[in-house]
């Protein structure tokens, strides 16, 4: 059993002040920690409420602005300590730069790249970032048990895909989306880039596409098809992409119904619009599968797919967001008439994932796990949307975008990886950055 940690630095607090006791409490331990008084594991709440005769809601009160502005971690089954380099910080200086005072808030920085200052506790808000708080890690285990028990086949597996795994992610698009893929197949590839190259391949050659894909987009996204054609930008507004400002000549148009990079969704009239475009200009309409799957307080709305005709519309998707970049696994959804020709591409070359990782997946789809997670992740990302809500919201003078989506614009920054903690200690230093520049908050009611 762990010995408590006793509290080895002199703290005094005065009810008689008008300064609440928790902060009086973190004001001196914040003090403790920058001078290199206090380090190493923190006493517990219990211990510390003990020893100063206040109630462990102070203690915890504490903790939790402590937490926040990133002078302590919590290390689970372990306890709290002060933070150090391998948080992110210099022992007894975790939330300061040089130059920024004691008990400031830590940068949050979006999109930064090159080495970081040790001395600055970095969080990172790049978008795009898939969470990995409660991963089904004993599914996940035993999926990957089974399939390595299977005996793998003589002949290499269909080029298009192992038939129960493109069977598997045709169901779960049903269950998700409500999409019945009557003149569409599944076509499982190596990545989301091979699904890209392998679509527009299919139906441009080698000469490339003329690309309109709706800006602001994911950088990524942008990248991809910028190596399969000619990229140009579609306009966008609070309802989207707009679909009568489609470059003339296009062959194709990329978007995001569900959550544009400014956060809006795509209205049913927008959606049956650009399948209109698609139907008349005899180009082809390309939306990612599983987008919109995180809120399910929001009403949905049919996709460009199942508005649009089988040969002019198609979909992309990973398992990134639902389990991990790091399985080298993604699909397309395309017009039956040219599920051959991407075959017959995939034959001569393009990498397709193992038959362990096929099976794996499978079972993973087969047995719910994939549902699960979905539903699991809506609702953590329902309680760090309010949260975010919440701090931004206080600030007449801005608008928040993207708050039913996960998109913030002005400040652009991706939340959805962050646990509850991070996601504070980021909040903390946008709304210090905020109110250094003196934006209005509304006053409390």
């Amino acid at each position: 059993m762990r010995s408590p940690r006793r509290l080895s630095v002199p703290i005094q607090l005065d009810r008689d002040l008008p300064e609440p006791l928790h902060d009086q409490l973190a004001a001196q331990l914040r003090r403790a920690i920058a001078g290199g008084r206090l380090i190493g594991r923190m006493p517990s709440t219990r211990t510390l409420a003990a020893v100063l005769g206040v109630s462990r809601g102070v203690a915890l009160a504490a903790y939790e602005v402590l937490l926040a502005e990133g002078h302590i971690t919590g290390r689970h089954g372990s306890g709290t300590y002060v933070s150090g380099p391998e948080d992110g910080a210099a022992p007894g200086a975790v939330a300061r730069r040089s130059g920024q005072k004691d008990g400031a808030a830590p940068r949050a920085v979006a999109g930064r790249s090159g080495p970081v200052d040790a001395r600055e506790a970095v969080v990172d808000l790049r978008w795009d970032r898939p969470s990995t708080q409660a991963f089904p890690l004993a599914a996940w285990r035993a999926a990957w048990r089974r399939a390595s028990h299977q005996a793998p086949p003589v002949d290499e597996p269909p080029a298009a895909g192992l038939p129960e795994l493109r069977a598997a992610i045709a169901a779960y698009l049903r269950e998700s989306r409500g999409l019945v893929l009557d003149g569409h197949e599944v076509v499982v590839t190596a990545g989301y880039a091979d699904a890209l190259a392998l679509i527009l391949r299919a139906r441009h050659g080698a000469g490339g596409a003329l690309i309109a894909l709706e800006d602001p987009a994911p950088p990524g996204l942008r990248r991809a098809l910028a190596r399969l054609g000619t990229v140009l930008p579609l306009r966008t507004d609070g309802s989207g992409a707009r679909p009568d400002l489609v470059p003339a000549g296009c062959d194709v148009v990329a978007v995001l119904p569900e959550r544009g990079a400014l956060g809006a969704r795509m209205p049913t009239e927008r959606r049956l619009a650009l399948a209109a475009w698609a139907r008349e200009s005899g180009g082809l309409v390309l939306e990612p599968a599983f987008d919109g799957l995180f809120n399910p307080s929001l009403s949905p709305r049919p996709s460009v797919l199942a508005l649009g005709e089988a040969g002019s519309t198609a979909m992309v998707g990973s398992f990134c967001d639902l389990l991990t970049p790091t399985l080298r696994l993604a699909f397309a959804v395309v017009p039956r008439r040219l599920a051959g020709a991407i075959e017959e591409g995939m034959s001569a070359g393009h990498g397709q994932p193992s038959f362990t990782c096929q099976l794996a997946v499978r079972d993973l789809l087969a047995s719910g796990c994939v549902a699960g997670r979905a539903e699991r992740l809506s609702v953590l990302y329902g309680a760090k949307r309010a949260f975010v809500r919440q701090a931004l919201g206080a600030y007449p003078d801005t608008r928040l975008l993207g708050a039913d989506t996960g998109a913030a614009a002005g400040i652009a920054f991706g939340y959805g990886h962050l646990d509850p903690v991070t996601l504070r200690r980021a909040l903390h230093a946008l709304t210090g950055t905020l109110d250094d520049h003196r934006l209005p908050r509304r006053s409390a009611a």
